[in-house]
C-alpha cells in the first residue's frame, strides 16, 4: 500500500521543478495536474513522468472549467458550454466531450476534470434548467468516454446554491449530479462553505456533506476529488488533506508544495491512522487506470485532434 498515491501534484509549465515532479513520480504519486504547457510540452511531460514512476499507470489531469484551452496553451476553444444549452436536442455536447477527451489523450492527459454541472446563468454552467444540465453533461461524457478518457463532474454541492435550503438544493443542484452518479468517472467537491449544510466547514473537508450527504443519503459509491488546494488559499495545505481524506475524499489535488502533504498523508498511514481510506482511494485510482488501459477508443495524433477541433 502506497499512501503517495492520493495525492496529485500540480506541475505549472515555466515555473515547477521537472526534477521535483520525477521525485513525486517515483514516489508513487496517483498522477499529476497540469497548467499551462502547450501539447508538446504535456506530452513530452506525461512520457517523463510514466517512465519515472515505478509504481504503476500515472493519471495525467486537466483540471478545466470549460475548455482545454484552459491548461493546455494551444488547443482550440471549442463553444462554451452555456452556449451548448441554447440547443439542447443537437449532438454539440457529445461533439465537444469526444473531440476535448481525443485532444486531451493525444497530449497525454487521460482524466478530464470536468463538466462543471452546477446550475447557473453564465459559463461554465451549461444552463440554469437542472434537467438540461443533466442532459449535455450526459451528452458530454459520452463523448469522453468514447474517446477513452475519464470525466469528472463539479463543483458539489453546487455553487450555485450555495444559500439554499436543503430542500431547494435537492429540487435543483442535486439533481445533475445524482443523473451522472452512474456516469460519471468522480465527483469533484467545492472549496465553500454551504451554511445550510454545515456552516463550519468547507464542503470539501466536511464530514456532514462527503459521508452524510453524498455517500449515505444520496448513495453515490464512485470516486470523490478535493478542489484543487492551491485555489482555496488554505494554509496548512497538509492538515487540510488529512482532514479532507478522513471525511472521504479519495484524491488531493494541486497543493502549492506537494511534499508536506506527502509527508503528512504518509505518517498518518504509519500510524494506521488512514488505512482504510488509503485502501479506498488506491482501489479507485487502479479502477480508473483499468478504464483507461483498457479502452479500445481509436487513439489520435496531436496534429490531427487537434484541427479536428478546429473545424468544430
Amino acid at each position: 500500500m502506497n499512501p503517495a498515491r492520493v495525492v496529485f501534484p500540480g506541475f505549472w509549465f515555466g515555473e515547477s521543478s521537472l526534477a521535483a515532479a520525477k521525485a513525486a513520480a517515483r514516489r508513487g504519486v496517483g498522477g499529476f495536474c497540469v497548467y499551462g504547457g502547450t501539447s508538446a510540452q504535456v506530452s513530452r511531460f506525461a512520457e517523463q513522468m510514466q517512465e519515472a514512476s515505478g509504481h504503476g499507470r500515472l493519471l495525467l489531469c486537466a483540471e478545466m472549467d470549460d475548455n482545454l484551452s484552459e491548461v493546455i496553451s494551444d488547443a482550440p476553444a471549442l463553444p462554451d458550454n452555456f452556449s451548448l444549452g441554447a440547443d439542447p436536442d443537437a449532438d454539440t455536447a457529445y461533439r465537444k466531450g469526444l473531440l476535448t477527451a481525443r485532444m486531451a489523450r493525444s497530449a497525454g492527459v487521460d482524466w478530464l476534470l470536468g463538466p462543471v454541472v452546477d446550475t447557473g446563468y453564465q459559463s461554465p454552467a451549461f444552463s440554469e434548467n437542472p434537467l438540461t444540465v443533466s442532459r449535455l453533461a450526459g451528452d458530454f461524457a459520452a463523448g469522453v468516454a468514447n474517446a477513452g478518457a475519464l470525466n469528472c463532474v463539479k463543483y458539489f454541492p453546487g455553487v450555485s446554491g450555495i444559500l439554499k435550503t436543503p430542500a431547494q438544493l435537492e429540487d435543483c443542484e442535486f439533481v445533475p449530479y445524482k443523473h451522472m452518479f452512474r456516469r460519471c468517472d468522480g465527483i469533484m467537491l467545492s472549496d465553500m462553505v454551504f451554511a445550510n449544510l454545515d456552516p463550519s466547514r468547507r464542503a470539501m473537508m466536511s464530514s456532514r456533506i462527503i459521508r452524510d450527504l453524498l455517500k449515505k443519503r444520496l448513495n453515490y459509491k464512485g470516486c470523490i476529488v478535493g478542489a484543487p488546494l492551491f485555489k482555496s488559499r488554505i494554509k496548512n495545505e497538509a492538515a487540510a488533506a488529512l482532514q479532507m481524506i478522513h471525511c472521504g475524499v479519495d484524491f488531493i489535488l494541486s497543493p502549492r508544495s506537494a511534499e508536506p502533504v506527502l509527508d503528512a498523508v504518509e505518517r498518518a498511514c504509519d500510524k494506521a491512522e488512514l488505512t482504510d481510506e488509503v485502501i479506498r482511494a488506491i482501489s479507485c485510482h487502479e479502477m480508473l487506470s483499468g478504464k483507461v488501459a483498457s479502452s479500445h477508443a481509436a487513439a489520435f495524433g496531436r496534429k490531427e485532434a487537434f484541427e479536428a477541433a478546429l473545424h468544430f
